[in-house]
């Protein structure tokens, strides 16, 4: 396997405005690509001759390229915009859905879900609610996870065992609760701390990204500036709950716009 392996981290594919749901999260318009800029990441990958794998398929060829994809949220326009690049170019991916929010404007609903697995995509879960774990009881963590799991059995039949960790707050007790209740492996933003090998770091691609700072991020590289950035969004994290820390970013968004 490579020593760096990334696993990309994407959101909305849009082509216009009204690619989007409306009334998101503050500040999700920076992870929201265009539909060029996508395929022109995903034909890279492809040209490079990365292998785009799932996690069972890591080993089977441990010396060619490899590259996971993944998506949050469960936006329509992963179904619209996505799904056909990645037939196109033969690539499997990850999709994370918030389960209070299949099927509402914006959002996939069951049939669109069952499309995708059909055709070798992997389906997860993204919380029941997208609440922010670190700030909930164990009881409520239980539920966000246990009942977000059981409702994508129940439609999707067995084998989904992934997790991505909603707003990126996680904890040893998240990943410990997450391990009991059935889940083989959790997606995670990015590294706060020591986390366990089950548990799989990712690069959130953004939408001022060019194709220079894809390639960068596929190589393992981060400009200085976004180090700094991260270590001390970072920190904010550790030192405020989550959602005073969400409220601080809101702020500093909307002051910014």
């Amino acid at each position: 396997m490579n020593v760096h392996l990334p696993v990309l981290m994407y959101h909305s594919i849009k082509t216009d405005p009204d690619s989007v749901p409306r009334n998101r999260e503050i500040g999700a318009e920076i992870y929201d690509l265009c539909l060029e800029k996508f395929e022109s990441q995903l034909t890279w990958l492809s040209n490079n001759n990365y292998q785009v794998v799932t996690l069972d398929e890591l080993d089977k060829h441990p010396d060619r390229k490899q590259a996971i994809l993944t998506f949050d949220d469960g936006e329509m326009n992963n179904f619209i915009h996505a799904f056909p690049v990645l037939q196109r170019l033969q690539f499997k991916a990850y999709f994370f859905v918030i389960i209070d929010r299949i099927g509402q404007p914006g959002y996939m609903g069951w049939d669109e879900l069952r499309q995708l697995r059909s055709a070798g995509m992997e389906i997860g879960s993204h919380g029941l609610t997208h609440s922010i774990l670190t700030d909930l009881t164990d009881l409520e963590v239980e539920r966000e996870l246990h009942e977000s799991l059981k409702s994508l059995v129940n439609h999707l039949d067995d084998g989904i065992s992934t997790l991505s960790i909603p707003r990126g707050f996680y904890d040893d007790r998240t990943i410990e609760l997450a391990c009991k209740l059935g889940y083989r492996d959790v997606f995670i933003s990015e590294r706060t701390g020591q986390i366990e090998s089950h548990c799989w770091e990712r690069i959130a691609v953004r939408s001022s990204w060019n194709l220079n700072r894809f390639e960068q991020a596929i190589a393992g590289i981060q400009p200085v500036s976004e180090q700094i950035f991260d270590r001390t969004k970072n920190i904010f994290k550790k030192v405020l709950t989550g959602a005073n820390y969400n409220r601080l970013r809101n702020m500093l968004i909307s002051a910014a716009n």
